[in-house]
């Protein structure tokens, strides 16, 4: 299977431009292959996607020193400085992870917390300090069978980016890994291109 992801260099015609972040630590599998048919979707939709793979990126985990909640900036700088400000000039986000003990994995959970730092509370009342009308689309991976076995993950996903006003058009579940893993699901990748290509909140 060959993926192609658009980027914005050297395309002509692209409308708007994501970023699809991925924390799964097994390049390759589940997840990533579930992003990559969403990210497809996207391309022919006109809308390019940048990747960024969490695993093999050098992040630190929130130290709540609450310098952000004054400067709006992270003190940490490492690989999610770049993706948090990227951010703030995409016109949307893919965030995937599969659920590790009935949560997103640590590596998802790491960007989530230093996320905070894109709220805003020097006036007293909160707000958003990401431009308006961004939107989202969610993919969450399980090997149980259930809603149950997913756990928090999608939840946890979801609660983060809806604070900062961004808005969730679409909720992509996949479960039964265990047994029916993507690589050998014959119809899901054109089932999530047509589901993408369809999604009327893109136009």
């Amino acid at each position: 299977m060959v993926t192609v992801i658009s980027t914005t260099k050297g395309v002509i015609g692209i409308d708007k431009k994501w970023i699809a972040i991925i924390g799964s630590p097994r390049k390759g599998e589940n997840t990533e292959r579930l992003t990559d048919y969403v990210i497809e979707g996207l391309n022919n939709k006109n809308i390019a996607v940048k990747k960024h793979y969490l695993n093999s990126k050098n992040i630190s985990m929130c130290t709540a020193c609450e310098h952000c909640i004054e400067t709006g900036v992270c003190n940490i700088e490492d690989s999610l400085t770049e993706i948090i400000n990227e951010m703030k000039s995409a016109d949307g986000y893919i965030l995937a992870s599969p659920s590790y003990n009935y949560n997103v994995t640590a590596q998802m959970k790491v960007l989530l917390d230093r996320m905070f730092c894109l709220n805003d509370y020097t006036d007293g009342i909160w707000k958003s300090r990401l431009s308006p009308n961004k939107k989202a689309i969610i993919i969450g991976v399980c090997k149980g069978r259930s809603k149950e076995s997913m756990g928090y993950t999608i939840e946890g996903m979801r609660k983060s980016i809806d604070e900062l006003g961004v808005k969730v058009i679409d909720i992509i579940e996949y479960f039964n890994t265990k047994y029916k893993p993507v690589k050998d699901d014959n119809k899901i990748r054109k089932k999530l291109i047509l589901r993408v290509k369809n999604n009327m909140e893109l136009e």
